[in-house]
């Protein structure tokens, strides 16, 4: 007779498959809602694309705006939680700009179409979820800003208006929800690298960046490479 499994193992299995279903009606939902919009699709239209009954879906979430809800904090709350992590910027601005990129830009590629779904259906959103969401998106910019002014008055970034690089550099790192394809040539770790390296090259100083890269020609040179790299891979992808 088989030994049968710890109890403490059946929840974790439940919940794993729990958590499984949820993000797999969350992709299709995401989905749908781009294809037909936010209003145009139902829970019924969800279902289907799944090969599911109604009831199944409404065993995770009762209505549509229950799935938006939950697309919407996954995203924007976690944006807002990520930027809170990174430590103190006056230490090393650089290394925290690099760090707020690569997570920012990590969070968005990983949920490209749960973002666009997000950005498109602000006003779809109750009144107090829409009140959450703006909290997250400042507080994610009110780091970057944070830190771009600490580089600037450390004499690492070049003087520049802070909070309009900041806008720069996340609507960079947001745009990738258009074009990213995690089924692309590019991988994701890549593509993040490569946006932490734009926006650096942004901002840091010219001393800066030779006393990190050897010389501003050097640095001028690899930029040119990992534009054309860029440019090269997406066209593949």
């Amino acid at each position: 007779m088989p030994k049968p499994l710890p109890e403490s193992s059946v929840p974790a299995s439940k919940s794993s498959r729990r958590e499984l279903l949820q993000e797999s009606i969350l992709e299709a939902a995401s989905t749908l809602f781009i294809q037909r919009g936010f209003q145009g699709t139902s829970m019924g239209d969800i279902a289907e694309a799944m090969g599911v009954t109604r009831t199944a879906i409404y065993y995770y979430f009762r209505n549509k705006e229950a799935i938006l809800r939950e697309l919407t904090t996954e995203v924007t709350g976690m944006a807002g939680k990520l930027a809170s992590q990174v430590e103190d910027p006056h230490d090393d601005p650089i290394e925290a700009l690099r760090q707020l990129v690569l997570q920012h830009a990590k969070l968005i590629l990983s949920h490209p179409l749960q973002f666009r779904v997000v950005e498109r259906n602000e006003e779809n959103l109750s009144p107090a979820l829409r009140k959450s969401a703006d909290a997250s998106r400042r507080l994610v910019l009110s780091r970057f800003q944070t830190v771009i002014e600490a580089g600037i008055k450390a004499g690492q970034f070049r003087v520049v208006d802070p909070k309009i690089a900041a806008f720069a550099i996340i609507g960079m790192c947001n745009w990738c929800a258009w074009w990213f394809s995690a089924e692309g040539k590019v991988p994701l770790n890549d593509v993040a690298q490569m946006l932490a390296t734009f926006a650096l090259q942004s901002v840091v100083r010219g001393e800066e960046r030779r006393s990190r890269e050897n010389s501003v020609d050097e640095s001028l040179r690899q930029l040119r490479e990992d534009l054309s790299l860029l440019e090269k891979r997406l066209q593949n992808t």
